[in-house]
């Protein structure tokens, strides 16, 4: 069921806000013994995260339905998508060549930077996703917050690329001997995911921008 862009912009908008808010607790809250005595403010954390990922497809579905005939299918992404992997990729492997295999795990360079070239690919095509799908509606100044939130994210990609390098052959022995064991070994991700919060309420501004830039309540069409 579809019902408008301003409808599809505020549930963006709160799936922005409950994100923000999660990656803020992390990002307070300690990879260490905090963590471990409030583990249940952890799987919380989670709870919280899936929710906002929830709203945010919600509001990706309904923009989509309502402007599908104003999508231009993959080029732009897949050039971006390339030059995301080569540029994360060439870093990663920049920094675990200057760390040396005793600060990476073990791990050698050429993976760290095929792995977590990947994952920042994943999630910095997201995050470009979300500025390309409101970009024509936003002035100035939502432009500006929408791409230094993109940059900022992009950053954070990288480095959450670099700790699932090192800790891949980790990571994979537990999904194959420990699957509930897995999640807890997620933890210190989720500290490491934690500076999005800046991302999200820099994209909860630049799409509230875009939702007061609307011409009428019930908008079907942006401008």
């Amino acid at each position: 069921m579809t019902f408008s862009t301003r409808w599809a912009l505020r549930t963006f908008l709160l799936g922005f806000l409950i994100e923000a808010a999660t990656e803020a607790y992390q990002f307070v809250s300690t990879a260490g013994s905090e963590r471990s005595a409030w583990i249940g403010f952890y799987y919380l954390g989670l709870v919280t995260t899936g929710l906002g990922f929830y709203l945010i497809y919600r509001g990706r579905h309904e923009w989509t339905e309502l402007h599908r005939h104003r999508l231009r299918r993959g080029h732009r992404l897949m050039g971006a998508a390339i030059g995301i992997f080569v540029a994360s990729a060439a870093t990663l492997a920049a920094i675990a060549y200057y760390l040396g295999p005793t600060h990476t795990g073990g791990a050698p360079g050429w993976s760290v930077a095929l792995v977590g070239g990947l994952v920042a690919l994943a999630l910095g095509n997201f995050f470009l996703s979300l500025v390309l799908v409101v970009l024509e509606l936003l002035g100035p100044l939502g432009k500006v917050l929408a791409w230094t939130a993109c940059a900022w994210a992009l950053g954070v990609a990288v480095l959450t690329g670099l700790v699932v390098g090192e800790r891949f052959g980790t990571l994979l022995h537990e999904f194959f001997t420990n699957p509930l064991g897995l999640i807890v070994g997620f933890a210190p991700l989720a500290f490491v995911l934690s500076p999005l919060c800046v991302a999200y309420a820099l994209y909860a501004a630049a799409y509230w921008d875009a939702l007061r830039r609307l011409p009428g309540r019930g908008s079907p069409a942006p401008p």
